[in-house]
């Protein structure tokens, strides 16, 4: 049990320190390489930062951690993590091999399950969480047996992924034009 609180005690010391680094409090990303996800996320996506400022006026906390040890099919999952008093704890895992915009994407992917949470306040538990998307989602192809899928977060990746492309034409764009100026 030690062991536990000491992880615990850990890992909020660390997420603490990225979360002043990135924006604010709701989502702990617990690595650098998220931090600079999330910033590229919310500066070349609309819909992504609509994401991060729904979850940053809830009740809910989403701690973002890489994973290396995924399995190949699954880019990123969602776990429960408890309840205290009004606050609900989540925890989105990613899936370290993808590229950089893959990996926004699926963060994209991950804020919109955290945003259905948020919709519905009688999640309280690993159980109630589980028959949210028995209701609202379809079982996942993953491979994962106690996988769900959502059409709203395939949508959101989708939606997210061709807001990236777009900004990095107007990026290349933008540059090519400031060239062929000078």
């Amino acid at each position: 049990m030690r062991h536990l609180l000491a992880i615990v005690i850990c890992s909020l010391v660390s997420t603490a320190a990225f979360a002043d680094s990135w924006r604010e409090a709701r989502i702990r990303p617990q690595d650098a390489r998220l931090v600079a996800v999330l910033r590229q996320g919310a500066e070349r996506s609309e819909t992504f930062r609509a994401l991060v400022d729904r979850i940053e006026a809830s009740n809910v906390f989403v701690y973002l951690a890489l994973s290396p040890v995924m399995k190949s099919s699954l880019a990123g999952k969602l776990n429960w993590m408890t309840r205290s008093g009004e606050y609900r704890y989540l925890r989105a895992t990613i899936n370290t091999e993808q590229n950089p915009d893959q990996m926004i994407a699926t963060v994209a992917h991950e804020l919109q399950h955290v945003v259905e949470v948020i919709e519905d306040e009688q999640v309280s538990d690993q159980r109630s969480l589980q028959e949210l998307y028995k209701r609202i989602g379809r079982p996942s192809i993953s491979g994962v047996a106690t996988g769900w899928e959502t059409e709203a977060a395939q949508q959101i990746g989708v939606r997210v992924r061709r807001e990236l492309v777009a900004a990095a034409v107007t990026n290349t764009t933008a540059r090519v034009s400031t060239f062929a100026q000078s």
